[in-house]
């Protein structure tokens, strides 16, 4: 559990600058569409449902399932772009993170167990993506205020 809980902190910090680096126009239809694929939602209930995230566990779950497809997304696109890895390779590197964001999240089940499945998915792909791309191309993470600002 305190994997999660540091998982879920270093997300925090780390993705909102990481999902707004070099964003693919059609990105959010990419998303949408991916989603669709994936769970059989029809667009206009998922786009309903992504408004507002924290309307309930549902919401909450379908909104973290579309920050790691993002997340996904993005690092798919780094791979094919670089050659970081290899077809091969990469998808026994996406086997080995369902497994290990299974067992990382290994809580008895429960409404929070996509949440916690979704979240450990972007954070990995999230860093990857970052170990391949460097430092270098990310801008620094905002700074809190400091009270002689």
């Amino acid at each position: 559990m305190r994997m999660i809980i540091s998982c879920i902190t270093a997300l925090t910090l780390l993705s909102s600058n990481v999902l707004a680096e070099h964003p693919s126009e059609n990105m959010e239809q990419r998303v949408l569409i991916e989603m669709v694929n994936r769970n059989g939602i029809g667009v206009g209930d998922l786009e309903l449902a992504l408004k507002d995230c924290e309307l309930n566990q549902s919401t909450l779950n379908l909104c973290a399932f579309q920050r790691a497809i993002w997340a996904e997304l993005l690092l798919d696109d780094t791979i094919e772009t670089t050659n970081a890895k290899t077809a091969g390779d990469y998808m026994v590197w996406k086997e080995q993170l369902q497994s290990r964001c299974q067992v990382d999240t290994e809580t008895g089940g429960g409404t929070l167990l996509p949440l916690l499945i979704s979240e450990c998915k972007e954070l990995a792909m999230l860093a990857e993506r970052y170990r391949i791309l460097g430092p270098e191309n990310f801008s620094p993470p905002p700074q809190p205020p400091h009270k002689w600002d």
